[in-house]
């Protein structure tokens, strides 16, 4: 079996030149078997929507390339499929890419995945690209691109992104990833789960209690008052990244991850 391969830098300095779509033209391409005929407005329209609602994404984000070999950009991260045939007969291809401020290419991981059938429908391929942008958002490293990722990577390209997989591949990112990185994805998974204002009421009292039972020195109120990095800063450098996002997931009841139904796939 073909083995995933990084390509470091390969494309640095060339331009991303994949077309942004957005959810309308996107919606239009998929022939999902639960949407109305005729229907092509935004998926929420039509799947039940996801609440509280999201924030309105960067301007860079939007699906890229075919109905067939779908691909998504979040933030600097793009995830996409191929078809190649000659590497892979029976899965796709699929890559990974980290984009400068530019739009160029800066880091690139790449490798057949297993966990990807050519003959899966087209609405599945869509949640995976999805996801898989999704979770990645804030995980490259501003200086070592993607290579601190490729377990990771190489997990999800073999085991996909279903339920526990999903979980297993956060754990192995937030290890691999800076503090600040997995407080950015805790803060994003906690704001589309909960809502933004819920959730920082939500901090606020995780803070207290670790006030309480870690006798730290900082006083909660202040760390409080700082908003949300203040808050996930501290409960990360409380508890250690490998327990923060699971400390959180009980507290919470909700999985802190992205999911085709956040996003209404």
């Amino acid at each position: 079996m073909a083995r995933a391969v990084r390509v470091p830098n390969s494309n640095a300095g060339r331009f991303f030149r994949g077309n942004i779509v957005s959810w309308q033209q996107h919606a239009q391409c998929l022939s999902a078997p639960d949407r109305p005929a005729g229907h092509t407005e935004h998926p929420a329209a039509w799947v039940r929507p996801f609440q509280p609602s999201l924030p309105r994404p960067p301007a860079s984000d939007g699906w890229i390339g075919t109905k067939e070999l779908p691909g998504y950009r979040a933030g600097s991260i793009v995830a996409k499929l191929e078809d190649l045939p000659n590497v892979d007969a029976q899965h796709f291809y699929l890559d990974v890419l980290q984009l400068d401020a530019g739009g160029r290419t800066q880091d690139t991981d790449s490798g057949p995945c297993q966990a990807m059938k050519r003959d899966h429908p087209l609405d599945e391929r869509s949640r995976f690209v999805r996801v898989v942008a999704e979770l990645l958002r804030h995980a490259p490293h501003e200086t070592h691109g993607l290579a601190p990722l490729a377990q990771a990577l190489a997990f999800i390209r073999e085991q996909g992104i279903e339920s526990d997989k999903l979980r297993v591949a956060a754990q192995l990112l937030d290890g691999a990833c800076g503090e600040d990185a997995v407080a950015a994805s805790l803060g994003d998974m906690l704001g589309m789960s909960l809502g933004y204002d819920e959730a920082h009421h939500v901090l606020c009292d995780v803070v207290r209690d670790l006030a309480k039972k870690h006798l730290l020195r900082a006083d909660a109120e202040r760390i409080n008052a700082g908003g949300q990095d203040a808050q996930l800063a501290c409960l990360i450098r409380t508890l250690g990244k490998a327990r923060a996002r699971s400390y959180l997931r009980n507290l919470t009841d909700f999985d802190l991850l992205p999911n085709a139904e956040m996003f209404g796939l």
